[in-house]
């Protein structure tokens, strides 16, 4: 099967709620309003279209991200799968079927259409134990060599200034 992947820029309409699966995965979810605008000539003024709103579902690394980053209110740019879902809603003496359009993030970030942003890059957990592997590896050496740990310490540090 083929997925539709969609990219939508708009507004967070409601803050970013963050959920955990069964096997403790994280969920981040929120929605994004969407409209468009166009000059209609006729009338000569600006016109507004249909609002659309979208649940966007993020998870595992980018849901922390996520959840850290975006807030109600902020413009973004949001990139991945269309997903549709249909829902059975009562109404009166009868009911009628609600399609829900959602979208499974692949990408979040802020419209710098209409403002700036910092980006920091966030260090995965493999990559964090690795350096603290290699700083207690040096440390060790250090040890053996009869150096004081302070000395092995400021070496790391440098070469951790130099690399950058």
């Amino acid at each position: 099967m083929n997925d539709m992947t969609v990219t939508v820029v708009g507004n967070v309409v409601r803050d970013v709620e963050l959920r955990f699966t069964g096997a403790g995965d994280p969920v981040a979810s929120f929605r994004v309003a969407m409209g468009t605008r166009r000059y209609d000539r006729a009338q000569e003024r600006w016109v507004d279209s249909d609002t659309h709103y979208f649940t966007v579902t993020c998870w595992r690394a980018m849901a922390h991200n996520v959840v850290q980053s975006v807030t109600k209110g902020m413009p973004v740019v949001v990139t991945g799968r269309l997903r549709s879902r249909e829902v059975e809603r009562p109404c009166g003496d009868h009911a009628h079927m609600v399609r829900y359009h959602d979208i499974e993030a692949s990408a979040v970030g802020p419209d710098l259409a209409r403002g700036i942003a910092t980006f920091t890059r966030v260090k995965r957990e493999a990559v964090v134990e690795s350096e603290a592997r290699a700083v207690a590896d040096a440390l060790a050496a250090g040890a053996e060599l009869d150096l004081g740990a302070d000395d092995v310490v400021a070496e790391v540090d440098l070469r951790d200034q130099s690399a950058a």
